[in-house]
């Protein structure tokens, strides 16, 4: 179960301790080392399945270009809703939600994680911003207008955000652009927390 592995498992320094004082990360627990992917940062989601450890690791290079958010349910739930999937991205939109739970009937039973061995890797995704057409009218005369819309995609990953937020987790880890961490941070970042370069959760020694 999850949440026997969450306890086996314990992190190399001291889970306590947190990069920077007085930022609150509800889920980072510190780094650890895996014997398959080498030291990876560890975070413990508590869903209504028990806690659920998701890492991020040394092994994939560009360290300084990618972070760590952790962003709030309700929130990102709502930035996934404004995106529409274009006919030639990857990007898969939460419209598809129900046809892809039924589809999957590990999504559907809530056992998806249930037999989790090893750290499940971040979510990663893309928030933009992008504009958006609307209908206004003033004086009976209508006329349309444009105004921006941000959203949030989902470019690996989507399983598994689709088994968090739908087990109630409050709260969970997504790996992003540094780029797009400040809007992603604003728009739906945990209370008092803030966004971390994936460098900065690594040990120096295996940074890049």
């Amino acid at each position: 179960m999850p949440g026997a592995l969450a306890d086996r498992q314990r992190p190399a320094g001291d889970s306590n301790r947190y990069p920077q004082t007085g930022i609150t990360v509800q889920t980072y627990i510190g780094p650890s080392d895996s014997a398959l992917a080498g030291t990876v940062a560890l975070f413990k989601v508590a869903t209504d399945r028990g806690d659920v450890l998701l890492s991020v690791d040394s092994t994939k290079r560009g360290h300084e270009e990618r972070a760590i958010v952790e962003v709030r349910r309700d929130a990102v739930l709502g930035l996934w809703r404004n995106w529409t999937a274009a006919e030639d991205t990857g990007d898969v939109t939460l419209h598809a939600m129900p046809a892809r739970i039924a589809n999957r009937p590990a999504l559907s039973g809530g056992d998806l994680l249930s037999d989790q061995t090893a750290p499940l890797p971040l979510a990663e995704v893309r928030c933009r911003v992008r504009p958006r057409s609307i209908a206004r009218s003033i004086n009976a005369s209508s006329f349309v207008g444009t105004t921006t819309e941000p959203y949030v995609s989902v470019a690996d990953g989507i399983d598994r955000m689709l088994w968090l937020t739908s087990h109630g987790a409050r709260c969970f880890p997504v790996e992003c652009l540094v780029a797009e961490a400040p809007l992603l941070l604003r728009l739906a970042g945990t209370p008092r927390s803030r966004w971390w370069r994936v460098s900065e959760l690594m040990p120096r020694s295996v940074s890049v």
